[in-house]
């Protein structure tokens, strides 16, 4: 907050308005510590950037400046109205104004849309500190507008509701439900991200719930995938878990998520943490096969109890740069060149080092590996 009320100062000693805006308020008065302060002023963005030294144009076109400061950024944002929401996402053209009101009023739920002064006093027009205490998401002015400005909004609300443990106001649910079907129109990156802050809140269940409730799963990629019993779902922070869980309780594989758009890696490491959980007896190859992340996965979706990291540490190796005899050593043994039988030889050389039938100690392996490959000859 500190850097915020500095910003503030500054616009302020130069003849201008300033507040801290949104989620940072909410947050503020909850007894949360915000992440992030964003303020907003009736100074435009070029007088911004002419009273502070470093700024990035981080969203100029809508009228926000980041302002570097004492080692922090803070977003200056220029009071607007929006245009048309024509693509159901951003509004297609915005204009200054000089009214925090009209600002705050094109926000999206009460509890976002209030202002707090450096002196702590709070701008509520629209009862959002009221909705605060009432523990209700609830739209500001009229709900349908505001879903159909972005439809994202409708997605957020079921985010706070877990998020926030409130519930979500009658008249904002029924709107959502009546206007689901334009969840369609967003990006289906902007959804995993809401969705992915969903898996990570202590209250997934509630959000889940009514996630269902408003029928917005109809219009989702793999929709149907959400509907599970969700109170069995503990948050780690991770939100892979999530994902993982509705794979793994509906004995679905990670192709079944296709539309989320995952990254190669996201993929990987929930096939990964699919294979271990379905693995019934965990045994020492088990751990030193898959990560940490993979295992951390599993044994939640199996509600297995197991010191992951201890078992880890207790390994005879960590890796395969810990063994003591390389492919060059197996090819000098066999006298046989570089090819596919030398991974396979390579991969049961950690195996059985793993697993405890041979030591990591060169001559051992060499003994080993000369009984056995002749043996296989």
């Amino acid at each position: 907050m500190k850097t915020a009320v500095q910003v503030i100062r500054t616009l302020e000693e130069a003849g201008y308005e300033a507040y801290m805006v949104g989620g940072a308020v909410r947050d503020f008065l909850l007894g949360k510590q915000p992440d992030d302060w964003d303020v907003a002023t009736n100074a435009t963005p070029s007088k911004v950037k002419e009273l502070f030294k470093r700024t990035v144009d981080t969203g100029i076109q809508h009228g926000t400046v980041l302002v570097l400061l004492d080692g922090d950024g803070i977003e200056v944002t220029t009071y607007r109205t929006d245009g048309l929401y024509s693509d159901k996402r951003r509004p297609d053209s915005v204009e200054f104004v000089q009214s925090l009101e009209e600002d705050l009023k094109r926000r999206d739920f009460t509890i976002n849309a209030m202002a707090m002064a450096e002196d702590l006093h709070i701008i509520d027009p629209f009862g959002g500190k009221k909705d605060l205490e009432k523990r209700i998401i609830k739209a500001v002015g009229n709900p349908e507008s505001r879903f159909q400005e972005d439809a994202l909004r409708m997605l957020r609300a079921v985010r706070f509701s877990g998020q926030l443990d409130f519930e979500i106001d009658g008249a904002t649910l029924a709107s959502i439900r009546k206007q689901s079907h334009l969840i369609q129109s967003i990006a289906v990156e902007r959804i995993k991200s809401e969705i992915d802050k969903i898996f990570v809140n202590n209250n997934t269940a509630r959000s889940m719930e009514y996630l269902i409730d408003s029928g917005l799963t109809a219009f989702l990629p793999s929709g149907d995938l959400f509907h599970l019993d969700w109170s069995r779902y503990k948050a780690t922070g991770d939100h892979l878990l999530g994902w993982s869980f509705m794979l793994y309780f509906h004995e679905k594989e990670v192709e079944q998520l296709r539309g989320y758009k995952f990254s190669n890696e996201e993929k990987r490491l929930m096939a990964k943490s699919l294979e271990a959980a379905r693995t019934d007896a965990w045994d020492a190859w088990t751990y030193y096969a898959f990560s940490t992340r993979e295992l951390d996965i599993a044994s939640c979706l199996t509600q297995k109890n197991i010191d992951i990291l201890l078992e880890k540490k207790q390994l005879p190796i960590q890796s395969k740069k810990e063994l003591s005899a390389t492919g060059d050593d197996l090819m000098q043994w066999s006298g046989e060149k570089q090819g596919p039988w030398l991974k396979k030889w390579i991969l049961d050389m950690e195996r059985q080092i793993v697993t405890g039938f041979l030591q990591n100690d060169k001559e051992q392996i060499k003994e080993w590996f000369l009984h056995e490959y002749h043996r296989h000859a």
